[in-house]
């Protein structure tokens, strides 16, 4: 089983609560579908970060396959993001696209905190 580190938990904590927070901004001024919109772009940005944790969570056996996994895991966490967002604009039409790529863009430039948390 894999676990993620605490810097990945810090991260999704924090991109959780800035998604709630642009839910609540989104909701104030487009209703339900704007919290929808915002949980969902927030939601899309968190998956990105677990696919990158849950792939890089095995310690590796020297730098150059270090450097290869994180190779393998950003590339994944993008395909992820890019499949997500696909999904989210093909099927959800009553979307509030504004209050969605806030909370997205907001949540992936929370992703690289992950970087700044110290370690377990």
């Amino acid at each position: 089983m894999f676990k993620l580190g605490r810097a990945f938990r810090v991260t999704l904590l924090w991109q959780g609560l800035a998604s709630a927070a642009v839910a609540a901004m989104g909701g104030g001024t487009a209703g339900g579908n704007g919290v929808l919109s915002a949980l969902l772009g927030g939601m899309i940005g968190m998956a990105g970060v677990l696919v990158f944790g849950l792939m890089s969570a095995r310690p590796a056996a020297s730098s150059n396959a270090a450097v290869r996994v994180a190779l393998r895991a950003e590339a994944a966490k993008v395909a992820v993001m890019v499949l997500l967002l696909w999904l989210v604009f093909a099927a959800y039409q009553s979307m509030v696209v504004l209050v969605f790529l806030g909370a997205f863009v907001v949540s992936v430039l929370l992703s690289g905190l992950a970087f700044a948390v110290s370690g377990d």
